[in-house]
């Protein structure tokens, strides 16, 4: 086991058990977490701000295993994640604090397409998310969302439209172009 935060709220929740609880009805996720005193100031005390401009989030891995991995993104004002997948993991995010806009795509003949219209979720709303499935979201405004994965997330593409090309990245990068090229794992131009 990886405990990466060593905070008591997180150390104390069976997250593996909580997210299976959750998956069929995501919107009992809030209500489980509130079990474990799991509060907004105690999740508000963990964020990390995003520390580059091209970051749409700060990204802060609050508890990771081999089987579950729960992440903590502190969003900031509208900036937008691009087009991603979450590779074989299927996921919840609640969105604890702003309202935000998510949109759907499919990859298909080397060109990306919005397959529905953006959904718009209140602050608190938890969605599900499926293996393979291709998204993105925005705040509002500015925002703060937990994201719990299982499997933890590995192999997770990124779709660059402005420079036509999907990235595979490396599983502490978020959904954006990383700077240091390190952290992408291989490029398909389209």
């Amino acid at each position: 086991m990886i405990n990466i935060l060593r905070a008591p709220e997180t150390l104390k929740i069976p997250w593996l058990d909580v997210f299976n609880q959750s998956y069929i009805y995501p919107e009992h996720l809030p209500n489980i977490l509130a079990k474990y005193n799991l509060s907004l100031k105690a999740l508000l005390a963990l964020r990390k701000n995003s520390t580059d401009a091209f970051e749409p989030y700060g990204r802060k891995i609050i508890y990771k295993d081999h089987r579950i991995e729960v992440m903590l993104a502190c969003w900031s004002y509208q900036a937008m994640a691009l087009p991603h997948n979450h590779g074989n993991s299927k996921g919840l995010i609640w969105f604890v604090q702003g309202d935000f806009t998510e949109q759907h795509y499919i990859f298909n003949h080397n060109h990306l397409q919005k397959i529905t219209q953006a959904f718009y979720y209140q602050e608190n709303s938890v969605v599900r998310i499926s293996e393979n499935e291709i998204h993105s979201c925005c705040p509002d405004s500015t925002g703060l969302s937990l994201h719990i994965y299982s499997p933890p997330i590995t192999n997770m593409k990124v779709w660059d439209e402005e420079n036509k090309q999907t990235l595979t990245v490396a599983p502490e990068c978020g959904a954006w172009v990383p700077e240091n090229k390190n952290l992408i794992l291989s490029e398909v131009k389209w």
